[in-house]
């Protein structure tokens, strides 16, 4: 029996999306992200994918998956959604492309009894199911009203049997709001941080690196045909939220300090002065930029940094070996840089 992992390595997907990280969520990946937050608490052992087959996709399992949910997330700056809204056709040049419900079935097609649920979701709601914050099934609209969607989804689709495909679509109406999303995601990542490590984490740098991880994952990769591949590369993972949490933890208990940082560090004394007020001039940047520009930074940075530990023999070898590449970097994040900026920058992540 082929299974979600075989699917998933080997199904070609239908549309590819790419996103480029920014400051701010889109719509879609707030609501992904709030998703994340919800299974992570619930303690499963989730992966969540961004732009793959569908807007999201979760899977029950991110090591030995059994089922998936896909997700379509649209908005609307007004008015309800209707069954026939979401079973409109639209035409291009006399050609009818599929419909929401369209789309949301072609997992079916595709990914068989892999499917667990076919999800809308929406700032808005659909009054044939749901009035309410919620999710609630297509199944509980009143007979007629049913009836039309089976109508309308039969005549688009082949295959399509109301008494096994009727209970896999859902509706969610969002409780995030269309005009200030942001705020209310980074409001529940505060209380996440909160929850998991106490009340000292600053939510909004985690919450711009986790933006900026999940939008990543929305780019169009080359195609992968192993699973553990496929799922470093599409999924956010309850591993990846493990380990960015003792980071975050890790980064807010731990300050570099420039005594430790000094040791060793054999430059004539008026070099060594200026290092020194770089050091605070850097720290300062760091804390005061919160923005996904910096977490991208400093996370490349520090990578950089410790990729020169493995060939360096003492501080000043390192400073050697990484100085060039660091001061390319810190010059497009800080353009102006002394090299005093960059040394301080380097022996700061070499503390972190």
């Amino acid at each position: 029996m082929v299974g979600v992992k075989e699917f998933l390595t080997c199904v070609p997907e239908r549309e590819k999306g790419g996103q480029t990280a920014l400051d701010r969520f889109d719509y879609q990946t707030a609501w992904g992200v709030s998703r994340l937050l919800d299974l992570h608490e619930k303690g499963s052992n989730y992966a969540v994918a961004f732009e793959f087959h569908d807007d999201i996709v979760a899977l029950d399992d991110a090591d030995e998956p059994s089922s998936a949910i896909f997700y379509q997330v649209k908005t609307r700056e007004t008015g309800n959604w209707s069954f026939a809204k979401i079973t409109h056709r639209p035409s291009s040049k006399g050609i009818k492309k599929s419909s929401f419900a369209g789309k949301m079935f072609d997992n079916c097609v595709r990914f068989g009894a892999t499917v667990e649920r076919l999800v809308f979701v929406s700032n808005q709601p659909l009054p044939e199911v749901i009035v309410a914050h919620g999710e609630e099934k297509f199944s509980s609209a009143e007979k007629a009203k049913l009836e039309k969607f089976v109508k309308a989804i039969s005549e688009e689709v082949d295959g399509y049997d109301d008494g096994v495909h009727n209970v896999l679509f859902f509706f969610v109406f969002s409780d995030l709001n269309l005009t200030n999303y942001q705020n209310t995601v980074i409001g529940r990542i505060a209380e996440f941080l909160e929850s998991e490590l106490g009340s000292d984490i600053p939510p909004k740098t985690f919450a711009l690196a986790l933006n900026d991880f999940c939008r990543t994952r929305s780019k169009a990769l080359a195609d992968l045909g192993n699973f553990e591949a496929l799922k470093a590369s599409k999924f956010v993972t309850r591993a990846n939220m493990m380990k960015w949490l003792t980071q975050a933890q890790d980064h807010h208990s731990h300050r570099p300090d420039w005594k430790t940082a000094s040791d060793d560090l054999t430059v004539p004394f008026k070099e060594k002065v200026g290092i020194q007020a770089s050091w605070r001039e850097y720290e300062m940047l760091v804390r005061s930029r919160t923005n996904a520009a910096t977490v991208a930074f400093t996370q490349e940075l520090h990578d950089v940094v410790y990729a020169g530990v493995d060939q360096a023999d003492d501080k000043m070898h390192l400073l050697d070996i990484v100085f060039i590449e660091a001061k390319n970097l810190v010059a497009e994040w800080h353009p102006g840089a002394s090299d005093f900026l960059v040394k301080a920058a380097i022996l700061y992540e070499l503390q972190r």
